[in-house]
């Protein structure tokens, strides 16, 4: 049968006992070496993670500031808007108390106005009768002054007097008239 070739092996690992510590040294090197190269990795990565929280910082950082800015910015516009908003409520406020005097005032006007308006048609309307009643005393004192002066004119006529009598003395004028 053919011989197994571990034994021999471990014959000249005893034989050399430089070689089996030569090996040893190799797998504590290529231990070492993959234990390097896993750490070298891992700060490859840690760099890159780092840099990469460092950009996003700085970029949250920019938002921040541009979102503090355009708070201010909202603040200043909603406090000029209700500043705007409290200066036209204090213009309405004050155009409906001017509308509110003007209706007054034309309340008081017009409430005057009819009392005048009131007052002149009843002094008109006491005028009127006052006129109505001096041309009816005028038309009376004609009557009479016609009356009078007809029995000088015409004594056969009675007082009653007859239409043409009447229109007769109508047709005849005074002599200051015909000139």
């Amino acid at each position: 049968m053919p011989t197994k070739k571990k034994p021999m092996k471990r014959r000249a690992a005893k034989k050399n006992p430089a070689t089996g510590q030569i090996e040893q040294l190799r797998k504590t090197v290529k231990q070492l070496r993959i234990k390097l190269e896993r750490e070298t990795k891992a700060r490859k990565i840690e760099a890159r993670v780092k840099a990469e929280a460092q950009k996003a910082r700085a970029q949250l950082a920019s938002q921040i500031t541009a979102l503090r800015d355009q708070g201010r910015k909202l603040a200043t516009n909603l406090k000029s808007a209700l500043g705007d908003a409290g200066k036209r409520d204090a213009a309405r406020q004050q155009a409906v108390a001017k509308i509110a005097d003007l209706k007054a005032e034309y309340s008081k006007k017009s409430a005057q106005m009819k009392s005048d308006l009131t007052r002149t048609t009843a002094e008109l309307a006491r005028k009127s009768e006052e006129l109505k009643k001096l041309a009816g005393e005028a038309a009376h004192r004609a009557v009479e002054i016609i009356r009078s002066e007809e029995p000088q004119a015409a004594p056969a006529t009675p007082m009653g007097g007859s239409s043409e009598s009447v229109g007769a003395m109508g047709d005849e004028k005074d002599p200051d008239e015909e000139q």
